[in-house]
Protein backbone atom coordinates (compact mmCIF):
# COMPACT_ATOMS: atom_id res chain seq x y z
CA UNK A 1 0.00 0.00 0.00
CA UNK A 2 3.05 2.43 1.11
CA UNK A 3 4.36 1.69 -2.60
CA UNK A 4 1.13 2.10 -4.19
CA UNK A 5 0.59 5.56 -2.27
CA UNK A 6 4.35 6.87 -3.71
CA UNK A 7 4.00 5.90 -6.86
CA UNK A 8 0.62 7.78 -6.96
CA UNK A 9 2.39 10.75 -5.68
CA UNK A 10 5.41 11.12 -8.08
CA UNK A 11 2.21 10.40 -11.15
CA UNK A 12 0.60 13.65 -9.99
CA UNK A 13 4.01 15.16 -9.52
CA UNK A 14 4.82 14.63 -12.87
CA UNK A 15 1.84 16.03 -14.35
CA UNK A 16 2.18 19.57 -12.07
CA UNK A 17 5.45 19.53 -13.60
CA UNK A 18 4.16 19.81 -17.09
CA UNK A 19 2.03 23.33 -16.20
CA UNK A 20 3.71 26.01 -18.32
CA UNK A 21 6.10 28.19 -16.40
CA UNK A 22 5.46 31.86 -16.06
CA UNK A 23 8.68 33.67 -16.17
CA UNK A 24 10.04 36.76 -13.91
CA UNK A 25 11.29 38.45 -16.90
CA UNK A 26 7.89 38.03 -18.14
CA UNK A 27 6.34 40.26 -15.23
CA UNK A 28 8.94 42.60 -15.60
CA UNK A 29 9.68 43.21 -19.29
CA UNK A 30 8.07 46.70 -19.41
CA UNK A 31 10.83 47.99 -16.53
CA UNK A 32 8.34 49.57 -14.45
CA UNK A 33 7.83 46.96 -12.70
CA UNK A 34 10.00 46.76 -9.40
CA UNK A 35 11.02 43.44 -7.59
CA UNK A 36 11.91 42.79 -4.29
CA UNK A 37 13.84 39.08 -3.81
CA UNK A 38 13.55 38.03 0.00
CA UNK A 39 17.21 36.92 0.61
CA UNK A 40 18.08 40.96 -0.21
CA UNK A 41 16.22 41.45 3.22
CA UNK A 42 17.62 38.09 5.30
CA UNK A 43 15.39 35.21 4.10
CA UNK A 44 17.52 32.26 4.23
CA UNK A 45 16.23 29.56 2.23
CA UNK A 46 17.46 26.18 3.97
CA UNK A 47 14.79 24.67 5.50
CA UNK A 48 15.81 25.54 8.94
CA UNK A 49 15.91 29.03 9.43
CA UNK A 50 12.40 30.43 10.27
CA UNK A 51 12.00 33.68 7.79
CA UNK A 52 8.80 35.00 9.08
CA UNK A 53 10.17 38.27 9.66
CA UNK A 54 11.97 38.54 6.69
CA UNK A 55 9.28 37.75 4.43
CA UNK A 56 6.95 40.22 5.93
CA UNK A 57 9.61 42.83 6.03
CA UNK A 58 10.08 42.46 2.06
CA UNK A 59 6.72 42.80 1.51
CA UNK A 60 6.70 45.67 3.27
CA UNK A 61 9.56 47.69 1.39
CA UNK A 62 7.54 46.44 -1.42
CA UNK A 63 4.11 48.10 -0.36
CA UNK A 64 6.13 51.56 0.32
CA UNK A 65 7.54 51.45 -2.60
CA UNK A 66 4.22 51.64 -3.88
CA UNK A 67 3.76 47.69 -5.32
CA UNK A 68 5.74 45.90 -7.09
CA UNK A 69 7.00 42.23 -6.98
CA UNK A 70 8.15 39.86 -4.17
CA UNK A 71 10.13 37.35 -5.66
CA UNK A 72 11.03 33.94 -3.78
CA UNK A 73 13.83 32.29 -5.31
CA UNK A 74 15.06 28.74 -5.48
CA UNK A 75 15.31 27.40 -1.95
CA UNK A 76 12.86 25.96 0.79
CA UNK A 77 11.74 28.97 3.16
CA UNK A 78 10.67 28.13 6.50
CA UNK A 79 7.72 30.91 7.75
CA UNK A 80 4.75 31.63 9.77
CA UNK A 81 1.73 33.77 8.45
CA UNK A 82 3.19 35.95 5.11
CA UNK A 83 0.53 38.77 4.96
CA UNK A 84 0.00 40.31 1.89
CA UNK A 85 -0.91 43.90 1.11
CA UNK A 86 -2.64 46.06 -1.52
CA UNK A 87 -1.02 45.87 -4.98
CA UNK A 88 1.83 43.39 -4.38
CA UNK A 89 2.40 39.97 -6.34
CA UNK A 90 3.84 37.21 -4.40
CA UNK A 91 6.19 35.19 -6.79
CA UNK A 92 7.20 31.87 -6.00
CA UNK A 93 10.24 30.45 -8.31
CA UNK A 94 10.21 26.83 -9.86
CA UNK A 95 12.39 25.76 -7.39
CA UNK A 96 11.39 27.53 -4.62
CA UNK A 97 9.36 26.25 -1.55
CA UNK A 98 7.37 28.29 1.18
CA UNK A 99 7.20 26.07 4.18
CA UNK A 100 4.76 26.56 7.40
CA UNK A 101 6.85 26.36 10.35
CA UNK A 102 5.48 24.35 13.10
CA UNK A 103 5.69 26.60 15.77
CA UNK A 104 1.82 27.69 15.84
CA UNK A 105 2.90 31.54 17.73
CA UNK A 106 3.83 32.28 13.71
CA UNK A 107 0.13 32.13 12.67
CA UNK A 108 -2.04 34.94 11.76
CA UNK A 109 -5.89 35.22 10.98
CA UNK A 110 -8.38 38.02 9.66
CA UNK A 111 -10.69 39.66 12.20
CA UNK A 112 -13.62 38.58 9.59
CA UNK A 113 -17.15 40.49 9.30
CA UNK A 114 -20.01 39.51 11.62
CA UNK A 115 -22.40 37.54 9.75
CA UNK A 116 -25.39 38.59 8.43
CA UNK A 117 -28.34 37.43 10.66
CA UNK A 118 -30.68 36.55 7.68
CA UNK A 119 -27.94 35.00 5.64
CA UNK A 120 -25.21 33.64 7.58
CA UNK A 121 -21.80 31.90 6.05
CA UNK A 122 -22.62 29.57 8.91
CA UNK A 123 -19.17 29.37 9.89
CA UNK A 124 -19.71 28.47 13.64
CA UNK A 125 -16.51 28.65 15.46
CA UNK A 126 -15.17 30.97 18.52
CA UNK A 127 -12.93 32.65 17.27
CA UNK A 128 -12.67 33.62 13.71
CA UNK A 129 -9.55 35.01 13.98
CA UNK A 130 -8.35 31.90 15.11
CA UNK A 131 -9.83 29.64 12.55
CA UNK A 132 -8.88 31.94 9.58
CA UNK A 133 -5.22 31.56 10.81
CA UNK A 134 -2.91 30.37 7.39
CA UNK A 135 0.13 30.06 5.96
CA UNK A 136 -0.64 33.05 3.42
CA UNK A 137 -3.13 35.60 4.69
CA UNK A 138 -4.68 38.44 2.61
CA UNK A 139 -6.90 40.69 4.25
CA UNK A 140 -8.73 43.92 3.06
CA UNK A 141 -6.64 44.27 -0.14
CA UNK A 142 -7.08 44.81 -3.48
CA UNK A 143 -4.64 43.87 -6.67
CA UNK A 144 -3.17 40.73 -5.33
CA UNK A 145 -1.35 38.05 -7.03
CA UNK A 146 0.35 34.99 -5.97
CA UNK A 147 1.87 33.35 -9.34
CA UNK A 148 5.08 31.64 -10.51
CA UNK A 149 5.42 27.67 -10.52
CA UNK A 150 6.80 26.90 -6.92
CA UNK A 151 5.31 25.55 -3.67
CA UNK A 152 3.29 26.59 -1.02
CA UNK A 153 3.52 23.60 1.46
CA UNK A 154 1.56 23.38 4.58
CA UNK A 155 3.72 20.93 6.09
CA UNK A 156 0.45 19.57 7.70
CA UNK A 157 0.48 21.31 10.77
CA UNK A 158 -2.52 21.00 13.21
CA UNK A 159 -2.24 21.79 16.62
CA UNK A 160 -2.85 18.48 18.62
CA UNK A 161 -4.87 17.10 15.63
CA UNK A 162 -7.42 20.23 15.41
CA UNK A 163 -7.80 21.14 11.16
CA UNK A 164 -6.69 24.91 11.84
CA UNK A 165 -3.43 26.44 9.53
CA UNK A 166 -5.20 27.13 5.97
CA UNK A 167 -3.35 27.36 2.80
CA UNK A 168 -3.73 30.77 1.46
CA UNK A 169 -6.94 32.78 3.29
CA UNK A 170 -8.30 35.80 1.13
CA UNK A 171 -11.18 37.81 3.82
CA UNK A 172 -13.01 40.56 2.22
CA UNK A 173 -10.85 41.48 -0.82
CA UNK A 174 -10.89 42.48 -4.44
CA UNK A 175 -9.11 41.48 -7.51
CA UNK A 176 -7.19 38.93 -6.56
CA UNK A 177 -5.60 36.28 -8.87
CA UNK A 178 -3.90 32.71 -7.62
CA UNK A 179 -2.03 30.86 -10.51
CA UNK A 180 0.68 28.41 -11.07
CA UNK A 181 1.54 27.42 -8.00
CA UNK A 182 1.64 24.10 -6.18
CA UNK A 183 -0.04 23.96 -2.73
CA UNK A 184 0.30 21.12 -0.61
CA UNK A 185 -0.20 19.34 2.97
CA UNK A 186 -2.67 22.34 3.91
CA UNK A 187 -3.31 21.73 7.71
CA UNK A 188 -7.10 22.49 7.18
CA UNK A 189 -8.83 23.97 3.72
CA UNK A 190 -6.29 24.80 0.77
CA UNK A 191 -7.51 27.76 -0.84
CA UNK A 192 -10.35 29.75 1.07
CA UNK A 193 -12.15 32.65 0.32
CA UNK A 194 -14.42 35.03 2.50
CA UNK A 195 -16.10 38.23 1.19
CA UNK A 196 -14.31 38.19 -2.16
CA UNK A 197 -14.91 39.78 -5.24
CA UNK A 198 -13.39 39.36 -8.48
CA UNK A 199 -11.61 36.69 -7.49
CA UNK A 200 -9.72 33.89 -9.83
CA UNK A 201 -8.02 30.88 -9.16
CA UNK A 202 -6.27 29.65 -12.39
CA UNK A 203 -3.81 26.98 -13.16
CA UNK A 204 -3.61 25.63 -9.88
CA UNK A 205 -2.67 22.07 -8.08
CA UNK A 206 -3.43 20.68 -5.11
CA UNK A 207 -2.49 18.35 -3.18
CA UNK A 208 -3.39 16.73 0.07
CA UNK A 209 -5.00 19.23 2.92
CA UNK A 210 -9.04 19.55 2.98
CA UNK A 211 -11.73 21.64 0.86
CA UNK A 212 -9.04 22.15 -2.00
CA UNK A 213 -10.59 25.31 -3.35
CA UNK A 214 -13.49 26.79 -0.94
CA UNK A 215 -15.61 30.20 -1.41
CA UNK A 216 -17.95 31.23 0.97
CA UNK A 217 -19.63 34.98 -0.56
CA UNK A 218 -18.17 35.93 -3.47
CA UNK A 219 -19.09 37.83 -7.02
CA UNK A 220 -17.13 37.47 -10.19
CA UNK A 221 -15.29 33.95 -9.41
CA UNK A 222 -13.40 31.46 -11.33
CA UNK A 223 -12.01 28.59 -11.06
CA UNK A 224 -10.09 27.37 -14.19
CA UNK A 225 -7.68 24.40 -15.16
CA UNK A 226 -6.73 23.79 -11.50
CA UNK A 227 -5.92 19.79 -10.78
CA UNK A 228 -7.05 19.38 -7.19
CA UNK A 229 -6.06 16.12 -5.22
CA UNK A 230 -8.05 16.84 -1.95
CA UNK A 231 -9.04 15.07 1.50
CA UNK A 232 -12.57 16.54 1.62
CA UNK A 233 -14.23 18.78 -1.27
CA UNK A 234 -12.55 19.49 -3.99
CA UNK A 235 -14.67 22.83 -4.77
CA UNK A 236 -17.05 23.79 -2.13
CA UNK A 237 -18.96 26.65 -1.01
CA UNK A 238 -21.88 29.24 -1.56
CA UNK A 239 -23.22 32.54 -1.65
CA UNK A 240 -21.61 33.14 -5.29
CA UNK A 241 -23.01 35.45 -7.61
CA UNK A 242 -21.36 34.60 -11.46
CA UNK A 243 -19.23 32.10 -11.12
CA UNK A 244 -17.62 29.56 -13.06
CA UNK A 245 -15.86 26.46 -12.89
CA UNK A 246 -13.95 25.19 -16.22
CA UNK A 247 -11.63 22.50 -16.98
CA UNK A 248 -11.02 21.05 -13.86
CA UNK A 249 -9.59 17.82 -12.68
CA UNK A 250 -10.93 16.85 -9.42
CA UNK A 251 -10.14 14.42 -6.79
CA UNK A 252 -11.85 14.14 -4.15
CA UNK A 253 -12.37 11.35 -0.44
CA UNK A 254 -15.94 13.46 -0.12
CA UNK A 255 -17.64 15.33 -2.94
CA UNK A 256 -16.34 16.84 -6.41
CA UNK A 257 -18.23 20.05 -5.83
CA UNK A 258 -20.14 21.08 -3.06
CA UNK A 259 -22.75 23.62 -2.67
CA UNK A 260 -23.71 25.17 0.29
CA UNK A 261 -25.48 28.68 -0.16
CA UNK A 262 -27.64 30.17 -1.94
CA UNK A 263 -25.72 30.75 -5.86
CA UNK A 264 -26.84 32.88 -9.00
CA UNK A 265 -25.31 32.66 -12.61
CA UNK A 266 -23.03 29.42 -12.20
CA UNK A 267 -21.69 27.68 -14.42
CA UNK A 268 -19.90 24.55 -14.34
CA UNK A 269 -18.05 23.11 -17.53
CA UNK A 270 -15.81 20.72 -18.98
CA UNK A 271 -14.68 19.25 -15.82
CA UNK A 272 -13.28 15.39 -14.93
CA UNK A 273 -14.68 14.24 -11.07
CA UNK A 274 -12.67 11.45 -10.66
CA UNK A 275 -13.01 8.62 -7.49
CA UNK A 276 -12.04 7.45 -5.24
CA UNK A 277 -9.66 10.21 -3.56
CA UNK A 278 -5.81 10.00 -3.59
CA UNK A 279 -6.48 10.96 -0.14
CA UNK A 280 -8.17 9.64 2.68
CA UNK A 281 -11.19 11.77 4.85
CA UNK A 282 -11.14 10.87 8.32
CA UNK A 283 -14.36 10.14 8.52
CA UNK A 284 -14.17 5.73 9.38
CA UNK A 285 -14.11 3.77 12.87
CA UNK A 286 -11.71 4.07 14.96
CA UNK A 287 -9.79 0.99 13.21
CA UNK A 288 -10.30 2.41 9.34
CA UNK A 289 -10.34 6.16 10.15
CA UNK A 290 -9.06 7.16 6.75
CA UNK A 291 -12.14 6.65 3.73
CA UNK A 292 -11.12 7.04 0.71
CA UNK A 293 -14.64 6.74 -1.40
CA UNK A 294 -16.31 9.79 -3.25
CA UNK A 295 -19.76 10.88 -2.18
CA UNK A 296 -20.37 12.82 -4.82
CA UNK A 297 -19.89 14.31 -8.65
CA UNK A 298 -21.65 17.69 -7.68
CA UNK A 299 -23.76 18.02 -4.85
CA UNK A 300 -26.06 21.28 -4.84
CA UNK A 301 -27.66 21.97 -1.40
CA UNK A 302 -27.71 25.45 -0.02
CA UNK A 303 -28.51 25.12 3.52
CA UNK A 304 -26.69 21.97 4.68
CA UNK A 305 -24.97 23.37 7.45
CA UNK A 306 -27.34 25.70 8.71
CA UNK A 307 -30.46 28.17 7.48
CA UNK A 308 -29.07 30.15 4.24
CA UNK A 309 -32.01 31.77 3.03
CA UNK A 310 -32.10 33.10 -0.48
CA UNK A 311 -32.34 31.82 -4.15
CA UNK A 312 -30.46 29.71 -6.35
CA UNK A 313 -31.27 30.60 -10.25
CA UNK A 314 -29.38 30.00 -13.66
CA UNK A 315 -27.65 26.99 -12.72
CA UNK A 316 -25.54 25.77 -15.94
CA UNK A 317 -23.78 22.25 -15.74
CA UNK A 318 -22.18 21.09 -18.70
CA UNK A 319 -19.98 18.61 -20.35
CA UNK A 320 -18.72 16.57 -17.15
CA UNK A 321 -17.12 13.18 -16.86
CA UNK A 322 -17.64 11.36 -13.08
CA UNK A 323 -16.31 8.21 -12.42
CA UNK A 324 -16.44 5.77 -9.13
CA UNK A 325 -18.81 8.09 -6.57
CA UNK A 326 -21.14 7.03 -4.67
CA UNK A 327 -23.56 8.89 -6.73
CA UNK A 328 -23.39 11.37 -9.26
CA UNK A 329 -25.80 14.18 -8.81
CA UNK A 330 -27.55 15.89 -6.68
CA UNK A 331 -29.89 18.58 -5.86
CA UNK A 332 -31.42 19.78 -2.26
CA UNK A 333 -33.82 23.14 -1.34
CA UNK A 334 -33.67 23.09 2.38
CA UNK A 335 -35.86 26.02 4.50
CA UNK A 336 -35.94 29.25 2.89
CA UNK A 337 -34.54 28.25 -0.95
CA UNK A 338 -36.29 28.06 -4.21
CA UNK A 339 -34.72 27.74 -7.54
CA UNK A 340 -35.48 28.83 -10.69
CA UNK A 341 -33.41 27.26 -13.58
CA UNK A 342 -31.30 24.63 -13.75
CA UNK A 343 -29.85 23.01 -17.01
CA UNK A 344 -27.38 19.91 -16.66
CA UNK A 345 -26.28 18.55 -20.02
CA UNK A 346 -23.70 16.06 -21.42
CA UNK A 347 -23.00 14.53 -18.11
CA UNK A 348 -21.24 10.66 -18.05
CA UNK A 349 -21.24 9.30 -15.12
CA UNK A 350 -19.90 5.55 -14.40
CA UNK A 351 -19.18 3.60 -11.87
CA UNK A 352 -21.80 4.96 -9.78
CA UNK A 353 -22.10 2.13 -6.04
CA UNK A 354 -24.61 3.89 -3.70
CA UNK A 355 -27.55 6.29 -4.63
CA UNK A 356 -29.78 7.35 -7.14
CA UNK A 357 -29.37 11.04 -8.35
CA UNK A 358 -31.93 13.07 -7.24
CA UNK A 359 -33.53 16.60 -7.29
CA UNK A 360 -35.50 17.40 -4.26
CA UNK A 361 -37.17 19.97 -2.42
CA UNK A 362 -38.76 18.84 1.06
CA UNK A 363 -39.35 21.74 3.73
CA UNK A 364 -42.90 23.80 2.98
CA UNK A 365 -41.95 26.94 0.77
CA UNK A 366 -38.76 25.69 -0.99
CA UNK A 367 -39.16 24.10 -4.69
CA UNK A 368 -37.56 23.93 -8.05
CA UNK A 369 -38.78 24.77 -11.33
CA UNK A 370 -37.72 24.84 -14.78
CA UNK A 371 -35.19 21.84 -14.24
CA UNK A 372 -34.31 19.85 -17.24
CA UNK A 373 -31.36 17.38 -17.71
CA UNK A 374 -30.23 16.35 -21.58
CA UNK A 375 -27.81 13.87 -22.73
CA UNK A 376 -27.06 12.18 -19.57
CA UNK A 377 -25.76 8.59 -19.33
CA UNK A 378 -25.23 7.04 -15.85
CA UNK A 379 -24.18 3.76 -15.14
CA UNK A 380 -25.02 2.16 -11.85
CA UNK A 381 -23.39 -0.22 -10.16
CA UNK A 382 -25.25 -0.94 -6.91
CA UNK A 383 -24.95 -4.63 -5.61
CA UNK A 384 -25.18 -4.05 -1.48
CA UNK A 385 -28.46 -5.01 -0.06
CA UNK A 386 -29.21 -2.28 2.45
CA UNK A 387 -29.55 -0.05 -1.09
CA UNK A 388 -31.33 -2.15 -2.93
CA UNK A 389 -34.16 -3.48 -0.48
CA UNK A 390 -34.91 0.21 0.79
CA UNK A 391 -38.00 0.92 1.42
CA UNK A 392 -38.52 4.32 3.36
CA UNK A 393 -36.61 7.26 3.79
CA UNK A 394 -36.06 10.68 5.51
CA UNK A 395 -35.31 13.71 3.84
CA UNK A 396 -31.43 13.99 3.24
CA UNK A 397 -29.25 16.26 5.04
CA UNK A 398 -25.59 16.98 4.34
CA UNK A 399 -25.17 13.64 2.42
CA UNK A 400 -27.95 11.99 -0.07
CA UNK A 401 -28.90 9.07 1.04
CA UNK A 402 -30.60 5.36 -0.56
CA UNK A 403 -33.77 5.86 -1.83
CA UNK A 404 -35.99 3.20 -3.16
CA UNK A 405 -35.48 4.46 -6.71
CA UNK A 406 -32.59 3.32 -8.54
CA UNK A 407 -32.13 5.71 -11.16
CA UNK A 408 -33.78 9.31 -10.60
CA UNK A 409 -35.70 10.26 -6.97
CA UNK A 410 -37.48 14.05 -7.84
CA UNK A 411 -39.32 15.76 -5.13
CA UNK A 412 -41.61 19.19 -4.94
CA UNK A 413 -40.45 20.53 -8.43
CA UNK A 414 -42.75 22.65 -10.45
CA UNK A 415 -41.44 21.06 -13.81
CA UNK A 416 -38.49 18.76 -15.01
CA UNK A 417 -37.26 17.19 -18.42
CA UNK A 418 -35.37 14.34 -19.53
CA UNK A 419 -34.31 14.23 -22.39
CA UNK A 420 -31.87 11.97 -24.63
CA UNK A 421 -31.30 10.01 -21.08
CA UNK A 422 -29.49 6.35 -20.94
CA UNK A 423 -30.28 4.85 -17.40
CA UNK A 424 -27.65 1.41 -16.83
CA UNK A 425 -27.19 -0.86 -13.83
CA UNK A 426 -24.69 -3.60 -13.21
CA UNK A 427 -25.52 -7.13 -12.63
CA UNK A 428 -29.38 -8.78 -11.54
CA UNK A 429 -29.96 -7.61 -8.34
CA UNK A 430 -32.16 -4.75 -8.44
CA UNK A 431 -35.77 -4.72 -7.75
CA UNK A 432 -36.65 -0.81 -7.51
CA UNK A 433 -38.25 0.93 -10.09
CA UNK A 434 -36.10 3.57 -12.36
CA UNK A 435 -37.40 6.99 -11.08
CA UNK A 436 -40.06 8.45 -8.49
CA UNK A 437 -41.47 11.69 -8.46
CA UNK A 438 -43.58 12.84 -5.54
CA UNK A 439 -45.76 16.71 -5.79
CA UNK A 440 -44.11 17.15 -9.04
CA UNK A 441 -46.42 19.63 -11.16
CA UNK A 442 -45.18 18.27 -14.95
CA UNK A 443 -42.33 15.64 -15.98
CA UNK A 444 -41.16 15.14 -19.85
CA UNK A 445 -39.36 11.92 -20.38
CA UNK A 446 -38.18 11.82 -24.05
CA UNK A 447 -36.11 9.64 -25.53
CA UNK A 448 -35.11 7.63 -22.51
CA UNK A 449 -33.79 4.48 -22.46
CA UNK A 450 -33.20 2.00 -19.46
CA UNK A 451 -32.34 -1.41 -18.13
CA UNK A 452 -35.93 -3.26 -17.41
CA UNK A 453 -35.93 -4.64 -13.70
CA UNK A 454 -38.11 -7.65 -14.15
CA UNK A 455 -41.74 -7.34 -12.56
CA UNK A 456 -41.40 -3.94 -11.85
CA UNK A 457 -42.84 -1.42 -13.45
CA UNK A 458 -40.08 1.68 -13.98
CA UNK A 459 -41.89 4.70 -13.06
CA UNK A 460 -44.15 5.34 -9.49
CA UNK A 461 -45.76 8.71 -9.35
CA UNK A 462 -48.59 10.18 -7.52
CA UNK A 463 -51.75 11.50 -8.46
CA UNK A 464 -50.97 15.17 -8.82
CA UNK A 465 -47.85 14.36 -11.35
CA UNK A 466 -48.05 14.63 -14.83
CA UNK A 467 -45.95 12.48 -17.25
CA UNK A 468 -45.53 13.03 -20.46
CA UNK A 469 -43.91 9.92 -22.44
CA UNK A 470 -41.83 10.38 -25.73
CA UNK A 471 -40.17 7.44 -27.09
CA UNK A 472 -39.64 5.94 -23.35
CA UNK A 473 -38.04 2.47 -23.73
CA UNK A 474 -35.84 -0.28 -22.75
CA UNK A 475 -32.31 -0.78 -23.67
Amino acid sequence: MRCLTIMLLLFIAGQFRGVAQSSLNDLTKNGTVKVFNIKDYGAIGDGKTLNTVAINKTIAACVEAGGGIVSVPSGRFLTGTVVLKSNVTLYIDYNATIMATSDLTQFKGANVRAEDKDQPINVNVRSMSDWTKALILMDKVENVTVTGTGTIDGMTITPKSARVIKGIMTTESKNVLISKIRLTRAGDWSIVGFYVEDYKVSNVNVTDGYDGIHVRRGKNLVFENCKLYSRDDAIAGGYWENALITDCTLNSACNGIRIVGPTTNLEIRNCDIIGPGVFGHNRGPADNPWITNTLTGIIFQPGAWGITRGKSDHIYIHDIRIKDAYTALTFVSNEGNTSDGIRVENVIATGITHNACSVEAWPEGSGYQNVSFKNISVTYSITSPEFINVKTFLRPRTESRPVPYWGFYVKNVKNIEFENMNFDYAGTAENRPLMGFDDVGSVLLKNVKYKKVEGVQPLKYDSSTKVKLVNFKTM
